[in-house]
């Protein structure tokens, strides 16, 4: 569904994504920076594929984008085969409410899609070597 690179505090380089299957349930997946190399410039968003031999863990990332228990890291005898196939749904968006977030009616630990727009820059972290910037912003519900 989604494939995205994390660089670290390090700038070690690392592939995150959201797989889907045929019955719509998601789990995030780990490509290691040991492993990026091969996999970068296969994986694409919205292709259907059957993937062998990655290892299944508990989902401790910090910032989990779905709600599976699991996660998936490719190793290095992980392969994966591009296939057509007709029963996959079509990426969702699962948008959440800004009035369940300002009621904490969501997971802290959980990234969640929003509609809305920048209304104004509260705050500027600068940044400073080895960290990130980190911005204060208030959002406008558009709904």
């Amino acid at each position: 569904m989604d494939v995205w690179s994390v660089v670290n505090n390090k700038g070690i380089e690392h592939l995150e994504m959201i797989v889907m299957d045929s019955l719509g349930d998601r789990i995030q997946v780990l490509i290691r920076h040991d492993h990026l190399l091969k996999w970068k410039e296969v994986i694409k968003e919205n292709m259907t594929c059957i993937i062998n031999n990655g290892s299944v863990y508990n989902n401790d990332f910090q910032w989990k984008v779905c709600d599976h228990s699991k996660k998936i890291v490719f190793l290095g005898g992980t392969t994966m085969k591009a296939i057509e196939l007709q029963n996959i749904p079509p990426k969702e968006y699962f948008f959440k409410d800004f009035g369940e977030i300002l009621q904490v009616k969501c997971k802290t630990d959980r990234l969640e899609d929003i509609i809305g727009a920048v209304s104004e820059i509260n705050h500027i972290q600068s940044n400073t070597p080895g960290k990130k910037v980190v911005v204060s912003v208030v959002l406008k519900d558009l709904k």
